[in-house]
């Protein structure tokens, strides 16, 4: 009699009469599987053709299915003739597999792994863990390897699950049959692909206890206990904490039959020596640097002797890498370097505002790109402008504007183009050497191979042959290298090797131009992501359209939906698998540029508006929700949170004015007003609130209040007084009495009038202090108060009535303390001080100042500091000493063209006076001196001299 055996637990197979039948094709085979999955019931031919087909069938795929079961008969029973098939049989409403249980090793897998258990619970464990053993033993690789439709990857899935379950049950009867010496190994290298499974860290914490190894044991808790806290945020399960505290006390009821000498724990390695850079550290990769001893020589030289030096190459082929280890390979002393990530910036306008923010430069004037060219005009400094591509024109003007005025300047670029200037050396970054024995390739994937395959690190003749077999079919390229490394966790080497070289078949011809480049990453990439569960792919894909770096909470607003929360675990297993990356100093993630072009072509128009929605609605209820922060206490740690999220927070802006929501950002950039103004991020916060308030010209008015204020109050930063008076003029016409933002606008209306010593002839600025006063009153807002008061006494200094100025200046300071509004106390300490000069109490003035200054300071408040020091200036010449009032001046003017803000525009009326009379208190030449020598101050040391002016003035007479 024919016996028939079929065989899943790896390639889809047919065993007759011990003999294994010719391969099928790859639809037979998944017709074949689809009824395996069933066997011995009858499958639907709707449900058999949705199977095969992934639900997008043929037109004529009746036709299609009858020929494929047909041709399945003849080959399953050849020897049958007039029809009578009695193993591939027709029953309504479908097919069915006629064959027993024993016949299909999946069944007969899970009917093993079942009998084990029921055994184990009857405490019989050598013959349960025989049953797991000839359970175990049917696997002959993934199941259904050779199928490549949807229902068999997710019964892969399944079986997979069942199988490490059968692996773990396994290690815990080798526990109960006293053999933990042989299971150490095995169940490590199980635990390091399954790292949260606290069954199998039990069972190697009990194996390592057994064999004497009590401090090993103990590690394995720990860093069990890491990987929970760091990745769930939750402790280990009761079980685990109990067998740790068991091992922590050597309970005797952990005996086992067999007890090993303990092994000495490994000594930690010295923690490496901090790095220190002026502009803060480069950041420290957390792998070593292998290979490219040439392309650094090549590269050190060029630096030695060249201001632009660009490294041209394809994705994936680690520029930025080298370009970060040659930075910090130069010569102990020279200049400090900065590294410009432009990933993150998609509108290539920003591209000098985003160098001026890494480098501290405030841009509050009209222009970002000359006021960084001021503040590097003799600043000794290498710029590394990393992913330039897709801005490399704007990188190009920014480099064409900056190299020729500021001698002191290096730029080291990385991009896929040159950015094609003169005198640009273009340095070439292609893939590594590969194939030849101890190729640079070579030694990249056995460094990072190490990390999943401890083995590798003292590899076979047969292993090295792997090795050099697979970096060459990668091409070498080092992020192919270290992707097809990171696969180690849940594939032998050899099948990692035989699986490139079918993914590359069609990449033969090498990549010598672009588009070869990006097919063989992509291809790199897609055998990676292959490997993904569909969740998983879903959060892949989700977090592509995240620019910059990004937090977990931005990650689960927009990734969260796609499956059904859970996106941070999953997020995990893209950071395990290299696919995102783990700040862990930020506590933030990132994704390769490489991999988030790639991820991002997976998804289709309607994927990409939904995600792109989701990212504009987390900036609408971010900003929202820290707007009313910014005026408290909070301001430093709602900054900080605002700093971090500013690519995200500009690609919501950009997509909802490109898709209509222009509500959303109107309440966006009317949420990030104060945070512009503060920052001095003039010019781009007034772009997107003149692009927001131009596009929703109907908004309701409570909507576009908040954006009017941002853009009024970004007017009067930059001197724009006719925007800010149209901008605050259309507040009170059309917002309601119940608009917070309306009693602001009428009192910064009032302050700058006030300010620039217009005088209230009809009195329609005493109306808009009271309707402010009253309305602010009314809602409860005080530090709208703060301000009214603050407004009340510089009006009171221009009418000459300095008792009534210091009064309301007085209350406004004692609100300003109370509610913790930073901002708004330095503003009176500004304004009294100014008016302690006027009647020539300047002493009193310096005292006021100091406070002032330092407080501004110490919150990075480069504009409100240069505006106190500017007073300071004042008060220090009325004091009798101008010139150390003009040495001051000579630090004010210095920083402000660093930082690209001039005081003089904000205050025109008092800050030209103070520059007056010190120029006119010395004689010329001594003025110029003294100038000079405050040109060489920065802030901090400025900030500093006004405390000494303080003390010395509260001390001694005035003298010259």
């Amino acid at each position: 009699m024919t016996s028939t055996s079929y065989r899943v637990l790896g390639p889809v197979e047919v065993w007759r009469d011990g003999r294994l039948l010719a391969p099928q094709s790859p639809r037979h085979r998944a017709v074949l599987a689809a009824l395996l999955m069933d066997a011995g019931r009858t499958v639907p031919v709707d449900l058999l053709v949705d199977r095969v087909w992934s639900g997008q069938p043929p037109t004529a795929v009746s036709a299609t299915l009858q020929s494929i079961v047909s041709r399945l008969r003849r080959e399953l029973e050849p020897d049958v003739s007039g029809g009578r098939w009695t193993l591939l049989v027709t029953r309504e409403p479908g097919y069915r597999l006629e064959v027993a249980a024993e016949d299909v090793d999946a069944v007969r897998f899970v009917q093993l792994l079942r009998a084990a258990r029921d055994l184990a619970g009857r405490g019989d464990a050598e013959n349960a863990r025989a049953a797991v053993a000839e359970g175990l033993a049917l696997w002959r690789g993934p199941a259904y390897a050779d199928v490549a439709a949807t229902f068999a990857a997710e019964e892969s899935e399944r079986l997979e699950q069942l199988r490490l379950a059968a692996r773990e049950l396994a290690a815990e009867l080798d526990l109960r049959l006293g053999r933990h010496a042989e299971i150490v190994d095995d169940v490590r290298e199980l635990l390091r692909s399954e790292p949260l499974r606290e069954g199998l860290r039990a069972s190697l914490m009990l194996a390592l206890y057994r064999c004497g190894r009590q401090a090993e044991a103990l590690e394995v808790y720990d860093e069990g206990r890491r990987l929970l806290a760091d990745g769930l945020g939750v402790d280990p399960g009761r079980p685990l904490q109990s067998l740790y505290e068991q091992i922590l006390r050597q309970d005797p009821a952990l005996a086992g039959p067999v007890a090993a000498p303990a092994a000495p724990a490994p000594e930690p390695a010295p923690p490496a020596p901090p790095a220190v850079r002026a502009l803060g550290p480069l950041p420290v990769p957390l792998t070593a640097f292998v290979g490219r001893t040439a392309e650094l020589g090549r590269l050190g030289g060029a630096l030695s002797g060249q201001r632009l030096v660009t490294l041209v190459g394809p994705g994936g082929s680690g520029k930025t890498r080298l370009a970060l280890e040659a930075a910090r390979r130069r010569p102990a002393g020279a200049p400090p370097a900065a590294l410009v990530e432009l990933a993150g910036v998609e509108d290539p306008e920003l591209v000098a505002a985003q160098v001026a923010t890494v480098l501290g430069v405030t841009l509050a004037g009209g222009d970002p790109l000359g006021a960084v060219a001021t503040a590097l005009v003799d600043r000794p400094l290498l710029l590394v402008l990393d992913n330039c591509e897709h801005v490399v024109d704007a990188a190009a003007a920014v480099c064409a504007a900056l190299l020729p005025h500021c001698p002191e300047l290096q730029v080291l670029a990385t991009s896929r183009e040159p950015l094609g200037l003169p005198g640009e050396a273009v340095l070439p970054c292609g893939p590594m050497p590969a194939g030849a024995p101890g190729s640079d390739a070579e030694q990249l994937f056995l460094d990072r191979a190490r990390l999943a395959a401890p083995h590798l690190a003292d590899p076979s003749e047969e292993d090295l042959r792997h090795v050099r077999e697979l970096v060459a079919a990668l091409d070498g390229l080092p992020l192919a290298v270290e992707l097809a490394a990171a696969c180690l966790t849940t594939l032998p080497l050899a099948e990692v090797a035989g699986r490139v070289d079918d993914r590359f078949a069609l990449l033969s011809g090498g990549w010598r131009t672009a588009v070869p480049h990006q097919r063989t990453l992509a291809a790199t990439v897609q055998w990676s992501v292959d490997l993904l569960s569909p969740a998983e792919l879903a959060v892949f894909r989700a977090v592509a359209v995240l620019p910059g770096t990004f937090g977990p909470d931005l990650v689960e607003a927009v990734a969260g939906p796609e499956v059904d929360g859970g996106a941070l675990e999953l997020l995990r297993v893209l950071v395990a698998k290299s696919l995102v990356e783990l700040d862990h100093g930020a506590r933030r993630y990132r994704m390769l540029e490489t991999l988030r072009q790639y991820a991002e072509q997976g998804l289709d128009e309607p994927a990409s508006r939904r995600l792109r929605d989701r990212l504009t609605g987390f900036a609408v209820e971010l900003t929202g929700r820290l707007e009313p922060t910014l005026r408290s206490p909070l301001w430093t740690e709602s900054a900080r949170r605002l700093d971090a999220e500013q690519p995200a927070l500009r690609a919501a802006l950009a997509h909802a004015l490109a898709t209509g929501q222009g509500e959303s950002a109107l309440r966006i950039g009317g949420a990030l007003g104060w945070y512009w103004y503060r920052r001095g991020h003039v010019q781009e916060g007034r772009r997107w609130l003149a692009a927001a308030l131009d596009a929703t010209p109907g908004a309701p008015a409570g909507v576009r209040s908040g954006a009017l204020l941002a853009d009024a109050l970004l007017s009067y930063l930059s001197g724009d007084v006719p925007s800010l008076w149209a901008r605050t003029s259309e507040i009170a016409e059309t917002a309601a009495d119940s608009d917070p933002v309306l009693p602001l606008a009428l009192v910064l209306r009032g302050f700058v009038r006030a300010l620039l010593g217009q005088p209230d002839l009809d009195g329609e600025v005493a109306r808009d202090i009271a309707r402010g006063l009253e309305l602010a009153q009314a809602s409860g807002i005080e530090w709208v108060q703060v301000e009214i008061a603050m407004t009340l006494g510089q009006f009171s200094r221009a009418a000459g009535d300095t008792d009534g100025a210091l009064e309301h200046l007085g209350r406004a300071e004692q609100l300003a303390v109370r509610l913790g509004h930073s901002w708004a106390h330095s503003s009176v300490l500004w304004i009294r001080a100014k008016t302690l000069t006027d009647v020539g109490r300047a002493p009193e003035a310096l005292a006021d100042l100091w406070p002032m200054v330092d407080l501004t300071h110490r919150e990075g408040d480069a504009t409100g500091t240069l505006a106190g020091l500017l007073a300071a200036v004042g008060a220090t010449t009325a004091a009798g000493r101008p010139r150390t009032a003009a040495v001051l001046l000579g630090a004010v003017q210095a920083n402000a063209r660093q930082v690209g803000y001039d005081p003089l525009r904000m205050d025109p009326m008092d800050g030209q006076r103070y520059v007056t009379a010190t120029r006119e208190a010395l004689p010329e030449v001594e003025y110029d001196t003294a100038l000079a020598e405050g040109a060489v101050l920065d802030r901090g040391e400025a900030v500093a001299m006004v405390g000494r002016l303080a003390e010395e003035a509260r001390t001694t007479e005035p003298a010259r």
